[in-house]
């Protein structure tokens, strides 16, 4: 029996739960922006994010990672924002005050997982948060990864 899937419909929810309800190889395209580390508490239990150190979400993102791949097509790409957090506590994975560099530490370990990164992608925030921090430069920039599996894939330059 088949099932009918969504069509250009944006799924909402927790990723690890959507992307359970998807046959393999269904999809074309995954746009996402998960939590990124330490930086909010969305009140979920074993939420993505939360963990104690930087390995942890990247764990659990790699785990992402290997659904998002289940369902895409051959010809399917990911598109991963990412922003950066700062450290705590040296048990986040870095000194205190240092960037965690969760972003890099993510895109090596999907490289690792089979991944391909086509591109790295700056996203510049013209109007960023104010912040309150005086002794290094405000963030102003997250990077968009754009992932794929297959040599070919689908690709619209001029779309």
């Amino acid at each position: 029996m088949s099932r009918s899937l969504p069509r250009n419909t944006v799924l909402v929810g927790d990723v690890r739960e959507r992307l359970a309800g998807l046959p393999d190889a269904s999809v074309d395209t995954v746009i996402t922006s998960p939590p990124y580390v330490a930086l909010r508490n969305y009140g979920m239990a074993d939420q993505i994010g939360a963990t104690a150190d930087t390995d942890g979400w990247v764990n659990d993102m790699r785990e992402v990672g290997r659904q998002v791949a289940r369902v895409l097509k051959p010809s399917g790409s990911w598109w991963l924002n990412i922003g950066d957090s700062y450290s705590r506590h040296p048990r986040s994975g870095a000194p205190a005050k240092s960037l965690l560099m969760a972003p890099e530490r993510l895109a090596i370990a999907l490289i690792g997982d089979g991944w391909t990164i086509r591109n790295k992608v700056t996203w510049a925030k013209t109007n960023p948060m104010p912040n309150s921090v005086a002794d290094r430069l405000a963030c102003t920039s997250e990077v968009v990864y754009f992932l794929v599996r297959s040599p070919r894939y689908h690709f619209d330059l001029d779309a």
